[in-house]
């Protein structure tokens, strides 16, 4: 258990730290005199539990003692930290301020435990026996949460302190004794996995997909499912089971159900099978059919469809970086672009697939409108950048035939994966505006991949020029 102890009286921040540390082994102390020592701990740790004074210095050593710096403080720790227990001490009856703050406080369910907590608490200071008696609960919970175990089979996944908490939470709350984790996708600051929850006998109890990332994107993931995910028919998306965003510093997570027996990622079967990726993304096709049925064509430019991938300040920062002037000329073509609800990241990682070759959706961050060609571009073009297509040798097995990536007849013949490319790039003719708009598609995907700095800058350059060179006719 970590906690977070801003005092400026020494002697008392001795005695509360002996104290606690006597009932309650292995717990972990940040101890600071000053708000603005305290401001620099929390935005690089993660903590179970704050106790503060309100009233105290904003330096090291400070004589000059505000209560303002207390509530400054305060407020930080509920932004930077939302739903961490926050125990204020003062030394007198509580103040007309002290008392306000009890409205930004709740009683919430934390790390997986069946009781609730409060998440804003007073102590007057010659009441410590009360302080440590509402700690201990607080403590048996982390010790417990902290004891699930998440096992990766030896993969080296970088998990923060919040996704870990994430995680171990769901794990407890399922009724689990640990969980292993298999990831899925990460490429965009979340992380989306399979997670199977376990008993003690090491029985699996539950399978599910989690998606760890910033409170901002699940909550966009929360709306884009109710808006638009429910909506494609039953057993094709993963549903959404539960949702978490207390005590976990920054992280937030969101985990749906997942039937048993989805072991697979499209990126799998792919290289295993092509005859079989063909099955499954046809199935995947049939799924989105509502979304793309309910497309509106409209003129567009390539760089609005460029747009749709890579903001206008990254398009700058790689039109400079690798000396592309030329293809500003190709942003201002206008093409018939077809507008639906996508998927906005459909690549072979996001489609789970079982043992009938049934596939299931995830990850739905980027849900919403867009151009409805994206999605079976995204998913053929997947197959030369995403990083399990290189690491595979899917990727360098194509690169090859990359110059005749306009020409789907050249591009396709004698390409091992020809029949898997051929089948997304007539799905894409099929829902798109014109063929222009392909060429657009392909082009924003393209140029979006030299954000990534383990991207082959190389070929993709030379692969955006002639895409670029297709659509000057």
């Amino acid at each position: 258990m970590q906690i977070l102890f801003v005092e400026d009286n020494s002697s008392y921040a001795d005695t509360l730290v002996s104290v606690v540390n006597e009932k309650f082994p292995g717990v972990s102390w940040d101890v600071v005199d000053n708000s603005g020592s305290a401001e620099e701990l929390l935005a690089r740790s993660f903590y179970d539990l704050v106790i503060l004074d309100l009233c105290m210095p904003s330096i090291p050593s400070g004589l000059e003692k505000n209560v303002e710096n207390g509530q400054r403080l305060f407020y930080l720790v509920q932004q930077l930290m939302p739903g961490t227990p926050i125990y204020i001490l003062t030394g007198s009856d509580l103040d007309s301020f002290a008392t306000g703050l009890s409205r930004h406080g709740e009683r919430i369910r934390l790390w997986g435990a069946e009781q609730e907590f409060p998440t804003v608490l007073y102590f007057r200071k010659n009441k410590t026996p009360e302080l440590v008696e509402e700690l201990s609960g607080v403590y048996h919970e982390v010790l417990s949460v902290n004891s699930i175990s998440i096992n990766t089979r030896g993969r080296a996944i970088k998990f923060s302190k919040g996704q870990e908490r994430a995680l171990k939470t769901f794990v407890r709350s399922m009724g689990g004794f640990d969980g292993v984790y298999y990831p899925l996708s990460g490429l965009s600051g979340s992380l989306v996995g399979r997670v199977e929850v376990r008993d003690t006998r090491l029985h699996i109890i539950g399978a599910f997909v989690a998606k760890l990332g910033i409170a901002s994107k699940i909550q966009k993931e929360n709306e884009s499912y109710a808006r638009h995910v429910r909506l494609l028919p039953i057993n094709t998306f993963t549903p959404l089971l539960s949702g978490m965003d207390k005590g976990l510093k920054e992280c937030s997570a969101i985990f749906y159900t997942l039937a048993e027996g989805y072991t697979e990622t499209l990126f799998e079967v792919v290289r295993r099978d092509t005859r079989a990726a063909v099955s499954v993304i046809q199935k995947v096709r049939a799924s989105l059919e509502r979304w793309n049925t309910a497309r509106e064509v409209s003129r567009v430019s390539v760089g609005e469809v460029r747009k749709a991938k890579l903001s206008d300040e990254n398009f700058e920062e790689i039109v400079k970086r690798y000396a592309l002037e030329d293809i500003r000329d190709i942003e201002r073509i206008d093409v018939s672009a077809s507008v639906s609800c996508i998927h906005g990241d459909l690549h072979g990682g996001n489609i789970l697939v079982n043992q009938t070759e049934a596939p299931v959706l995830i990850d739905f961050g980027d849900v919403g409108y867009g151009y409805t060609g994206l999605d079976p571009i995204t998913l053929e073009m997947s197959l030369i950048f995403h990083p399990d297509c290189v690491s595979s040798g899917v990727s360098k097995e194509i690169l090859s035939f990359l110059q005749y990536w306009p020409i789907i007849e050249g591009y396709c013949q004698d390409n091992p994966y020809g029949d898997i490319i051929k089948y997304c790039r007539e799905w894409a003719y099929d829902i798109s505006g014109d063929d222009r708009s392909v060429l657009a598609a392909g082009y924003a995907f393209a140029i979006r991949q030299l954000k990534y700095d383990d991207v082959n800058s190389d070929d993709t350059i030379a692969l955006i020029m002639r895409i670029a060179n297709a659509l000057k006719g």
